[in-house]
């Protein structure tokens, strides 16, 4: 890294669907200007990661009592709500430091220099920026890094391929077995139509889902089950699939696969969408996304990349935060 490269600190809980959402924004701020990033986990007792981020900060206010080291950065971006706290005594111990907040921070924006916000959240403030989904890693470097590493294993998968990426209940979602059967029917009218299918699963996927899902891999050569066991292949997934169909609980997820460019589709699940419609809502009309039926092809579109855009609004909110503070 340059000389000049800012400092600049990623806070999450260690959750990888938190902990990328923060490093993919600093990936793409620091393919503007130099960063030199590093990652930093917030572990909390049960108890007190209950607690409401205002009473945290009220009972921690340093940020060494988060296990910050006690030298402060040039910029932190934090994700989840384990990363309020933290960020708000990184402010306090130094001002200038310049603080990003990722997803609905649920107090004041204003707390923060910058706020990203998904637009499904609906949040406004003038130092909140909106996005479709949620920042990621995905650029054409890192898939195609990816699956160069993990080729020898895909060359085993013939081609067309379809990537199945599984989430599981949530706030708003449910995986019924119901809903698992319609996904597993899916796998299989892959298989049928001369596809391989590569399945990986989340965290909050059900085991009793997974053990489907080992099933199947045992009786098809030409599937390939990630389950979370070994080097994660994710990124190479996306790059080695033809068609990617995902569980519509993971803006995470939706939001990867559509920074590919290939059709993407979503796997229905049980419970009440609210606010996520305006997400499949944003990523029908922009990427072509619909709930999966029988056809694994879908029209083009252009790859989304908000990720890149928000990275843009990032730098024009420190230069005028600079230009104040300086």
């Amino acid at each position: 890294m340059p000389d000049d490269a800012l400092s600049c600190w990623i806070i999450s809980d260690g959750r990888r669907g938190i902990e990328n959402q923060a490093l993919g924004l600093a990936e793409a701020v620091s393919r503007l200007r130099p960063l030199n990033i590093y990652g930093h986990i917030i572990e909390n007792g049960k108890a007190f990661a209950a607690a409401n981020p205002r009473l945290q900060f009220a009972l921690k206010s340093k940020h060494t009592d988060y296990g910050l080291p006690k030298y402060v950065p040039d910029i932190a971006i934090g994700c989840g709500r384990q990363a309020i706290a933290p960020l708000m005594a990184l402010k306090k111990a130094h001002p200038s430091t310049f603080t990003a907040y990722i997803q609905d921070p649920r107090i004041d924006p204003q707390a923060f220099d910058v706020v990203f916000a998904p637009e499904h959240d609906d949040l406004t403030g003038s130092n909140v920026e909106t996005m479709i989904g949620s920042p990621n890693r995905v650029t054409d470097t890192l898939i195609i890094a990816q699956t160069l590493k993990f080729a020898e294993a895909l060359s085993q998968i013939p081609m067309p391929r379809v990537a199945m990426m599984i989430g599981g209940s949530s706030k708003t979602h449910k995986m019924t077995k119901s809903d698992h059967a319609k996904h597993l029917q899916a796998a299989h009218l892959a298989l049928t139509q001369g596809y391989s299918v590569l399945v990986t699963a989340s965290r909050r996927t059900p085991i009793w889902a997974i053990e489907d899902y080992k099933r199947l891999a045992s009786d098809y050569d030409n599937v390939w089950l990630f389950d979370g066991a070994g080097e994660n292949p994710y990124f190479a997934f996306l790059g080695g699939a033809e068609a990617i169909l995902v569980t519509e609980d993971s803006t995470n997820m939706l939001t990867e696969a559509c920074a590919t460019g290939k059709p993407v589709f979503r796997l229905p699940m049980t419970g009440k969408a609210g606010k996520f419609e305006k997400l499949y809502e944003s990523l029908s009309t922009h990427c072509n996304l619909a709930i999966f039926t029988d056809n694994f092809e879908g029209a083009p579109y252009s790859a989304l990349l908000e990720t890149d855009r928000v990275a843009e609004k990032f730098w024009v909110h420190f230069d005028a935060r600079n230009a104040v503070f300086n």
